[in-house]
């Protein structure tokens, strides 16, 4: 089943709320996935590096047609002819559907892992162990399998999950979801044992699409016919005018909120266990990992020294 495993990058995003502290070495804002904290180069190449641990030389990334010199730059040779470029931005609706229709179009069996492109994560091992359980879960029959991060704090700005019992195989029914609560509800979220909302999950193609199918058909029916008719939204830049005419008429839907929340009933949740995961949405995220990441590389330092 290896072989029918890919990884959906998702880097297409403004990244608007941290954009006073996303800067290039000239001083420019660029969304935080083209950001370089520090040596290892600009986050989607983490996400890159993490996604071929999953599926090597089945990536498919999604990014913004104007973004194109920051990823022209940014994504290696090898990786850009599986690039598909959005004209414009229309939520991660449509954001997630692209990717996933040009993966059904090379693979109808797939399971597909949707990983963002702007998430830090101390303990690659960890988080890379538990995508790997979903994957074989999904081989297994699972249809799609959230991952819930364990939580350090009782962050209102995050959306989360409340799950049920835990089945033999690890997965949990998934009971509700709650988008960016008040604090008070975030409190007591955190003390009944709810999870983050990462808004990564591993899914079987077909299965994710009968969900779309579902919830918003006629995104479907749109983003269909451009690939019936031969689309291919790589960095030629074939049928781009007609996926333009496209995506100017539609509706902006959200990934989470307009659809995963409405096929609840139909998602496993597997827990993630405490990885120093984020996804640096915010200067005050992106500050709190600066400092647990340089306080990391000191004592790594420290115990080299000793």
């Amino acid at each position: 089943m290896a072989s029918h495993r890919w990884a959906i990058i998702l880097a297409a995003g403004e990244g608007a709320r941290a954009r006073s502290v996303t800067r290039d070495c000239a001083g420019a804002p660029v969304p935080k996935q083209f950001w370089s904290p520090g040596s290892d180069g600009p986050m989607i190449r983490w996400a890159l590096r993490r996604a071929a641990r999953l599926a090597s030389g089945r990536i498919v990334t999604v990014v913004a047609a104007r973004h194109r010199p920051l990823w022209e730059a940014a994504i290696p040779a090898e990786v850009l002819a599986d690039v598909v470029v959005q004209p414009e931005n229309r939520g991660t609706g449509a954001g997630v559907l692209l990717p996933l229709l040009r993966v059904l179009q090379r693979d109808r069996d797939a399971r597909v892992a949707i990983l963002p492109a702007d998430h830090a994560v101390e303990d690659e091992g960890v988080l890379i162990r538990t995508l790997q359980r979903a994957f074989d879960l999904a081989d297994r029959g699972r249809s799609a399998l959230l991952l819930g991060m364990t939580p350090d704090l009782p962050d209102p700005a995050y959306g989360w999950i409340v799950s049920g019992e835990a089945h033999a195989d690890g997965s949990r029914p998934v009971l509700s979801f709650h988008e960016k609560p008040a604090p008070g509800l975030a409190r007591r979220l955190y003390r009944g044992g709810a999870h983050w909302s990462s808004f990564m999950l591993v899914a079987k193609a077909r299965a994710l699409l009968s969900i779309y199918e579902r919830s918003a058909p006629s995104l479907v029916r749109s983003l269909a016919r451009v690939y019936d008719r031969g689309f291919s939204a790589s960095v030629n830049g074939n049928s781009v005018a007609s996926l333009e005419r496209v995506y100017s008429n539609l509706p902006v839907l959200d990934f989470s909120r307009d659809l995963l929340e409405r096929a609840a009933t139909e998602l496993r949740m597997l827990a993630v266990p405490a990885c120093g995961w984020t996804d640096l949405g915010t200067p005050d995220r992106i500050e709190r990992w600066r400092r647990r990441d340089r306080d990391r590389r000191f004592e790594h330092a420290q115990v080299h020294a000793a």
